[in-house]
């Protein structure tokens, strides 16, 4: 009688650790699920550019189920931004081994756009400003080669007109002819 007394207790004493085990199983998965949904929801707002519109610390005000309120913190390298939200998890603090985490990860191509969007409003300045120049050259040009009969235009006859005008002319005695 006295193993079936300590049987009965052992099994009381399992089934109990189970069923705190399952709780704990089933609140680790709930801390799960709601930090992956809480970072996919964050890691859809950003900026055209890429940048994440962040949230303040007052604005998220779930709870794990622990009773610990969630962490969000954003954080940038490169072009890569990073949203982390964070259960502290059962142990109730955050940055141990216990703690739920999910991410979001973004391209933030604000500097990159800014300065794309620069060079490409210069490169176009620059491009009309050439083709101008290269349209003037070519009329330039064209009117050269219309030119018929070996007619001067007007800048020829101005130059020949003032290359006349420097010559110095040789006076002839009027007794030598």
């Amino acid at each position: 009688m006295r193993h079936s007394i300590a049987f009965a207790i052992g099994f009381v004493v399992l089934i109990a650790g189970c069923g705190d085990f399952a709780a704990r199983r089933a609140a680790i998965e709930k801390a799960q699920a709601q930090v992956r949904r809480i970072a996919e929801n964050l890691d859809k707002r950003t900026t055209e550019t890429g940048v994440y519109i962040r949230v303040e610390e007052d604005d998220i005000k779930e709870t794990d189920p622990w009773g610990t309120r969630l962490n969000i913190t954003y954080s940038q390298g490169g072009i890569a931004e990073m949203v982390v939200v964070r259960s502290a998890g059962p142990d109730r603090r955050f940055q141990t081994d216990d703690d739920l985490t999910a991410q979001g990860v973004a391209a933030n191509l604000k500097g990159i756009g800014e300065g794309i969007k620069k060079n490409a409003e210069a490169t176009a300045a620059n491009a009309a400003k050439g083709a101008v120049r290269g349209a003037i050259e070519g009329v330039k040009e064209s009117v050269k080669d219309l030119n018929p009969f070996g007619k001067k235009n007007d800048q020829a006859v101005v130059a020949e007109e003032e290359n006349d005008s420097q010559k110095v002319v040789p006076e002839i005695d009027k007794a030598d002819q």
